[in-house]
């Protein structure tokens, strides 16, 4: 009794291996299916907008994404926008909107401390999509992590959010009736 039990352990797991695997290959030949199309979505034109072109979400993203690292950024950032649904962030919309802080920031710091009044709204508008994305998925630490480098490139201060007054400079004392400065506990 004791041998047909542990051969039938071991069918069990072998199954249990066996739909694994089967899941897998499944998910390699879509994976596969999906480099063809954007393959051939490249081979046959470099426009957004090409006849022909198989237009899943994956594609589109890669799409924009081999748009972004050719310097079109324009076209890439149409792209992303078109993939961001911000009712419901799926997976490829947070990709799409990661991407699109990331190109944000790159552009910025291509731009650099040569010419501030560009580099500044593309860190603003990295920054915004970073905390857009942070709000719909907290546990992403790499939008934590580039929000935090964008915010060294560009530090937010008080001024920032204030209402254009200036605080006063000076201080106002209280004075509370039957207290003495440090008979606190």
């Amino acid at each position: 009794m004791k041998r047909r039990t542990v051969h039938a352990g071991f069918a069990a797991l072998a199954l249990c291996c066996a739909a694994l695997a089967g899941y897998q290959g499944w998910r390699l030949v879509d994976a596969l299916r999906g480099n063809a199309a954007v393959l051939r979505a490249a081979t046959a034109a470099r426009s957004v907008t090409g006849a022909g072109i198989d237009r899943t979400a994956r594609v589109r993203l890669a799409q924009a994404v081999a748009l972004s690292k050719t310097g079109e950024h324009d076209a890439a950032s149409k792209l992303y926008n078109g993939l961001i649904d911000r009712a419901h962030l799926d997976e490829t919309g947070r990709t799409a909107l990661f991407d699109l802080a990331n190109m944000y920031l790159r552009e910025a710091i291509a731009a650099g401390t040569a010419n501030p009044l560009a580099s500044a709204p593309l860190i603003e508008l990295a920054k915004n999509r970073y905390r857009e994305l942070l709000r719909a998925y907290p546990a992403d630490w790499d939008a934590r992590y580039n929000l935090e480098r964008a915010l060294w490139l560009q530090p937010e201060t008080t001024e920032a959010f204030g209402d254009g007054h200036e605080p006063p400079a000076y201080r106002r004392a209280l004075t509370v009736p039957d207290v003495v400065l440090g008979d606190l506990p």
